[in-house]
């Protein structure tokens, strides 16, 4: 088994490798060259025999040429990897930099870094690729020579395919003495992420008209004040409602203090996502149709802050966390788990639903689509829990839209949503699939099924037809990376 020297996780730095640890016993195996080397210089003193010097110089030398650059190898070696933006949209380009320096006198006649980088959907061209021990993971390699002081820059151009977010590394860096008689290894722990939002398309592509596509609005805006939103705090005024005190900041100043709320200038448009495409929380998840109700999520998102609506996400599946991305397959194709795991699995989904208050920032369009882009189907409850939760909170008069499948929204869910529309919301379903929805009042508009997200992924792609084609026979979730 080699040595290995496992670094703590470094972020945004280079990555630079010291001396291998103390009582490393792989320099012990080369003592018995040295020995022997002496014994023929002693032998050839004694029986004068001068050929007997250079033989064992020789020895000498094949001992301490592995032993010095086993020791030394990796001391003085800088590793980093650099995106040139860690955020992108789905067919967008984005450059991965690997550069390696040596910051020593002695050169290193072979040096090999292998790379984590997602395997699913992933197709490196001009590069060395290895499959890896691990699930869904690659290992991407790069071998070359480094003289003394000498810096190495590799660059990858990528394209992005689907939403998600994809983790590259650690990386695992490997040279030895010129021989190959001893390699050392050493383990960079450090994992940089890369996050790429769902399609944006018009609302156009989805079936729905750019003018009002979901009706005339409910009801006219209205200049009142909304108590959930604080401004600001202003001194007390004679006639203040004592609801209205703010105690922190009378605390603070001294005097008495009123809240100012800001005016409900604005009409809003709730979204609820259903990640589900059947009401089963096994067999439940289709990508093509995920994919599509989340491009109809982001595009309707954005459309809505466009035009002045204060937007809110509400959904039923998983956010994954940026920082341990679970993968999608992964979580998916799971069929047999402890009860334990299964109920710590529950829990975790249930408290960490994605929920995005309504707001007219327009930093709202990014938050919406990180949110879209973290949410992982994985047991999610229904919908209409969903929305039995939020519509209290619901301001009189918004737009609630579902995008979804008609058998994930099910009974329960058209009842859900049918009592808001009599609460005096407008109520409209985005239907992802050809199934019909249960006897209803809700008004239905389809936006097409796999073959409609497969479209618009080509059509993301048109300006680069050869990815455009590696997606069609490839998992929908995935980078391609280019080497130039």
């Amino acid at each position: 088994m080699r040595p290995m020297r496992r670094l703590p996780r470094v972020d945004e730095a280079p990555y630079l490798i010291g001396l291998p640890e103390r009582g490393d016993d792989r320099t012990r195996t080369r003592q018995p060259w040295y020995i022997a080397g002496f014994v023929l210089i002693l032998g050839s003193i004694i029986l004068r025999q001068p050929v007997l010097v250079v033989v064992g110089l020789l020895v000498i030398t094949l001992g301490l040429i592995p032993d010095l650059w086993y020791r030394f190898c990796l001391s003085g070696v800088v590793v980093s990897r650099t995106f040139s933006t860690r955020h992108a949209q789905i067919g967008d380009e984005v450059i991965l930099t690997l550069t390696v320096e040596n910051r020593k006198l002695l050169p290193l006649p072979r040096i090999e870094i292998q790379d984590e980088v997602p395997e699913t959907g992933v197709t490196i061209r001009g590069a060395f690729l290895e499959t890896s021990v691990k699930s869904l993971r690659a290992q991407l390699v790069n071998i070359l020579p480094l003289w003394a002081f000498q810096r190495v820059t590799r660059r990858y151009r990528m394209r992005c395919l689907t939403r998600g977010i994809y983790a590259f590394g650690p990386m695992r860096v490997e040279s030895g003495d010129p021989f190959g008689f001893l390699e050392r290894e050493a383990q960079i722990e450090a994992v940089e992420r890369l996050v790429v939002y769902p399609l944006i398309v018009p609302v156009e592509r989805l079936g729905l008209p750019s003018h009002a596509p979901f009706g005339e609005r409910k009801a006219p805006r209205r200049f009142l004040e909304d108590p959930l939103r604080v401004a600001g705090v202003r001194a007390y005024a004679l006639g203040d409602e004592p609801r209205r005190i703010h105690w922190k900041a009378t605390a603070r100043a001294g005097s008495l203090q009123s809240k100012v709320y800001e005016s409900s200038t604005y009409h809003t448009l709730a979204l609820f996502v259903d990640v589900r495409v059947r009401d089963d929380q096994i067999l439940s998840y289709d990508a093509e149709r995920l994919e599509l109700a989340l491009c109809t999520a982001a595009s309707v998102a954005t459309w809505g802050v466009e035009n002045g609506y204060a937007v809110g996400l509400y959904a039923n599946g998983t956010l994954a966390e940026i920082d341990d991305p679970a993968p999608l397959h992964q979580l998916t194709e799971v069929e047999e788990e402890s009860d334990s795991l299964r109920l710590a699995r529950i829990i975790l989904a249930t408290s960490v639903q994605p929920r995005l208050a309504p707001s007219t920032h327009s930093g709202q369009i990014v938050r919406v689509q990180e949110t879209l882009a973290r949410l992982i189907p994985y047991f999610a409850g229904p919908i209409a829990d969903v929305i039995t939760r939020e519509e209290a909170r619901l301001p009189f008069g918004s737009t609630v839209v579902y995008i979804g499948s008609a058998p994930a929204l099910g009974v329960p869910g058209v009842v859900a949503l049918d009592r808001l529309r009599r609460r005096g919301h407008a109520v409209v379903a985005l239907l992802t699939g050809e199934e019909e929805l249960p006897e209803h009042g809700v008004p239905v508009i389809r936006v097409g099924g796999a073959e409609t997200w497969e479209q618009l992924q080509r059509e993301a792609l048109a300006e680069h037809p050869d990815d455009a084609e590696a997606a069609e026979t490839r998992p929908t979730h995935g980078l391609v990376l280019e080497r130039y």
